[in-house]
């Protein structure tokens, strides 16, 4: 069985979530024999930016056994893209990906999020008969929403919705990664054949003995702390002010808190709000472009989860939720974050806070305290039965060999 694997104006280069959520997973995919391709669109200027580790990612998708295929193209547009820059791109992306279909022929495209979505069900319009695997990712329409690139009344918003309705239409699979999204898929589309496969994460790259985790705290001065961690960007999603507030919420019921901030973004902004909220620099430690997440989120005694009202909220679940996990760190998230929330109740594996009650949020953080220990365990437990790229590897596996033996009958 053979894959192309789409991924456009991301940039694999680049470190962060599409290490583990697509190099990772396309390694483990391919221990069971299928070939894959990833064919990856960065805009031109990301790339330029990141070259300097063209070598060592191609180095390590070949050790994976995987073939990554990097062409930069013209930025044109944005992520958000308005409808007069989709000729633009398509023109850039859809020669390509046919080049590549017809020299590797691969029985199935999965395409990442919804402009490699638009590239594929492009071909598919053309009557190119290939399995289509749509990997939503998020809600394209909301994040535009949250991004303020456009209001539900405008036209681009409007002609989005039905491309958003064609693409799930035409695709052969749709994979979302929560709940909420399944639900906001099969609202858009009632037919829609929907599988909800996770971020996944490589459990073992978070995995620190005592001896090793209690040296870690030592060194970094948080030995006898209650160390809260945030993993992950800071921006419009994760707004440094409201991550700030969460924090200095929280802080006031748990026993000698720290916060321990690892992002890849530029963090002044959250260092500010920190400073405003009276939390001093005895109290945090931000680490910028960490080198080794694995060998630092065990580190803490608690994953920060949280996200401010946006369009977006209800539908997701970061990376971090998985990394956390595996980390052995009980999530305190928000209670707006329905399908995040909604795991971690059932599996008992952090808590759920209203930030906007101070009783709900004394009592959650001592239960945190409390139940540390249990929430710990059911966190690796989740991480080893549901975010497991094992699993998630298997469940993708499952989807190509349904969309080939269908082609084949």
């Amino acid at each position: 069985m053979r894959v192309l694997y789409l991924v456009s104006r991301e940039n694999i280069l680049e470190p962060g979530v599409l290490r583990s959520q697509v190099l990772d997973l396309a390694g483990q995919i391919g221990k069971s024999g299928v070939e894959i391709t990833i064919l990856n669109f960065p805009s031109l200027n990301r790339f330029f930016r990141s070259l300097g580790s063209y070598r060592g990612v191609k180095n390590h998708c070949r050790k994976l056994g995987i073939r990554l295929i990097i062409i930069p193209i013209f930025p044109i547009g944005r992520s958000i893209m308005p409808v007069w820059a989709i000729p633009i791109f398509l023109i850039q992306t859809v020669p390509w990906i046919l080049l590549f279909r017809i020299k590797y022929h691969p029985n199935v495209i999965h395409a990442r999020s919804y402009l490699s979505a638009l590239a594929a069900g492009f071909l598919r319009e053309l009557w190119i008969k290939f399995g289509f695997i749509f990997d939503i990712r998020g809600p394209y329409l909301l994040e535009g929403l949250t991004y303020s690139r456009w209001r539900r009344s405008d036209f681009n918003y409007r002609f989005w919705e039905k491309i958003e309705r064609r693409l799930f239409t035409s695709a052969d699979s749709v994979v979302v990664q929560s709940s909420g999204l399944e639900e906001y898929a099969k609202k858009v589309s009632p037919g829609v054949r929907v599988t909800l496969i996770p971020p996944c994460v490589d459990d073992g790259n978070f995995a620190l003995s005592p001896r090793e985790r209690s040296r870690g705290r030592r060194e970094l001065g948080i030995k006898s702390n209650f160390v809260v961690v945030y993993s992950g960007s800071l921006g419009s999603f994760h707004e440094p002010e409201f991550l700030a507030q969460a924090y200095c919420t929280i802080r006031n019921f748990l026993p000698e808190p720290y916060f321990l901030v690892l992002t890849y973004s530029a963090p002044a902004d959250l260092v500010r709000h920190l400073n405003e909220c009276g939390v001093g620099e005895s109290e945090f430690k931000v680490m910028k472009n960490p080198k080794d997440l694995g060998k630092l989120l065990p580190l803490g005694d608690a994953g920060l989860h949280v996200m401010s009202n946006l369009p977006i909220t209800p539908t997701a679940i970061a990376v971090k939720f998985g990394d956390y996990t595996a980390s052995g760190l009980p999530v305190i998230a928000t209670g707006n974050m329905l399908s995040t929330a909604g795991l971690v109740e059932e599996h008992r594996c952090g808590v759920v806070v209203n930030l906007g009650d101070k009783k709900n949020v004394r009592s959650k953080m001592r239960q945190l305290v409390r139940e540390r220990e249990m929430l710990r365990k059911n966190a690796l437990d989740l991480a080893r039965n549901y975010f497991s790229v094992k699993i998630c590897a298997r469940k993708y596996l499952k989807i190509y060999d349904e969309l080939v033996k269908e082609a084949q009958s």
